[in-house]
């Protein structure tokens, strides 16, 4: 049977979560060392923040993920990408 397209958007998110939380976590960490998870929660909702996890065993989907990486932009990402 023919994959839809329905589960290749669903299979490219699950890799797109898969490649980005390691990256994410990594740069966090770096930046705020210990706080890296704390000041991840005050940058998301209250809803994405209740699916998070906690910092030992995080449980990132790709909308925790994206809106970390819009709301970390300016604090964290923007060193990694424009250090040139």
């Amino acid at each position: 049977m023919a994959i839809t397209n329905h589960e290749r958007i669903g299979k490219c998110l699950e890799q797109l979560t898969a490649g980005l939380q390691p990256f994410v976590e990594r740069e966090l960490k770096s930046n705020y060392q210990d706080e890296w998870f704390a000041e991840t929660r005050k940058t998301l909702s209250a809803t994405q923040v209740d699916f998070l996890g906690t910092a030992d065993k995080p449980e990132w989907d790709i909308a925790s993920l994206l809106a970390t990486l819009w709301n970390q932009w300016n604090d964290v990402f923007k060193k990694v990408f424009w250090s040139h």
